[in-house]
């Protein structure tokens, strides 16, 4: 039964947040012409993200009642897409009245994804993980495909405010379909609250623990890293090829539509045929997938481009699914939200890196040179990490 609820909420939730995100970015972005706008949009709500993501972890790790902490974020952030479901509704135009009240709705649904995982960790066994993580990831991709479809095709006709005003009501569905979970209460001795508490905003300290007891993940982690900065400007690449490179700025829904697609068979490839591969040769897979689309996209062939976007979708979630399961495996139950939260958050902070250095390097090099150098860049890397077996197999579920 938890496992059909928390499937069914997860595509309820990520159907209402894809739609109302692309809504609320094109409403900012018409209101207040300028892209920088949406920039410093942008940056506002990454900002929390990195630096809260410990201290959000920590409580999740301290609560007794996960379903209780659940319910009361799920349900201010439930208030904060009020506010601003009424705000885009009646007009009013001040951007940082938006910020402020994103910032809130952004602060409060932090905590869903750290309860989450630690609810997985709870509810279910480590053999079930696999299946269930590829579940939700097909889950939360086929729902960012269905709800950007459904805004691209009716957004010219329809009011942006009722997307908001569809997410909102599907939140609260959401959020009453998770009174059903049945999660028992937990018990927390006093040595587990002191040492938790002593690495409350050393996220770094926390991470270098978790290398340092399990040495094999340092070369996902340093990869993942190196990845998350080419990875980053997703977006620059995109909008660049569409508008300086096919001279065709319609594309640029085709290669977001292609890349969500992508993204999906990537989860159902990992939900088939988790069974068949192990996790280090999921990670070993992507790590090679990776500098190959890079090395596609980076063609001037529109179909190569259209394959080499594909595939870096499909690439993805191989990777992604792998690393989630390895955190909910190798850590122990009382610290799995601290210190995964922790480790997501140093590698989102590198993304700023991707993202201001790169639009820079494209217009000194253009676009072609930057996609292929990184293929060329991560495909050297990719090459002295598998050779070398730093992808080792203590990375698989015991």
């Amino acid at each position: 039964m938890n496992r059909k609820i928390i499937l069914l909420t997860q595509f309820i939730l990520s159907f209402g947040g894809g739609m109302s995100n692309i809504a609320l970015l094109t409403l900012i972005t018409k209101w207040f012409v300028s892209a920088n706008y949406v920039g410093i949009y942008s940056f506002c709500l990454f900002v929390p993200r990195v630096l809260l993501a410990i201290y959000i972890g920590n409580q999740v790790d301290q609560t007794k009642n996960l379903k209780r902490l659940l319910l009361l974020s799920m349900g201010w952030t439930a208030f904060f897409m009020l506010i601003v479901t009424g705000s885009v509704i009646l007009e009013f135009k001040h951007f940082w009245w938006l910020v402020i009240w994103s910032l809130g709705y952004e602060i409060a649904s932090s905590y869903y994804l750290p309860i989450l995982t630690r609810l997985l960790v709870e509810l279910f066994a480590r053999a079930e993980l696999s299946k269930l993580n590829a579940s939700l990831s097909t889950a939360v991709t086929s729902a960012n495909l269905f709800s950007g479809l459904i805004v691209t095709l009716a957004m010219w006709v329809v009011n942006l405010g009722i997307f908001l005003a569809l997410d909102l009501g599907l939140y609260l569905l959401g959020l009453t379909l998770f009174l059903a979970l049945k999660v028992e209460p937990k018990v927390l001795n006093e040595s587990q609250s002191v040492e938790s508490f002593g690495s409350l905003w050393n996220g770094v300290k926390v991470v270098k623990q978790l290398l340092r007891k399990n040495c094999y993940l340092a070369p996902v982690f340093y990869l993942a890293l190196l990845f998350n900065i080419v990875l980053a400007p997703q977006s620059v690449y995109f909008a660049e090829l569409a508008h300086n490179v096919f001279y065709d700025l319609k594309l640029l829904g085709v290669f977001n539509t292609l890349f969500v697609s992508g993204f999906l068979l990537g989860s159902l490839f990992y939900r088939v045929v988790d069974v068949r591969l192990k996790i280090h040769e999921y990670i070993s897979a992507a790590s090679v997938l990776v500098p190959v689309a890079f090395s596609l996209i980076g063609s001037t062939v529109k179909w190569l481009v259209y394959g080499g976007i594909v595939l870096l979708g499909f690439a993805i979630p191989l990777y992604n699914i792998s690393t989630r399961i390895i955190l909910q495996t190798k850590i122990k139950k009382d610290q799995v939200a601290t210190v995964s939260n922790s480790y997501y958050a140093l590698l989102n902070a590198t993304q700023p890196v991707g993202l201001l250095g790169f639009p820079y390097l494209i217009s000194l090099c253009g676009l072609s040179s930057i996609l292929l150098g990184s293929a060329v860049l991560l495909a050297l890397v990719t090459m002295v990490v598998l050779l070398s077996k730093q992808i080792s197999s203590d990375l698989d579920l015991e």
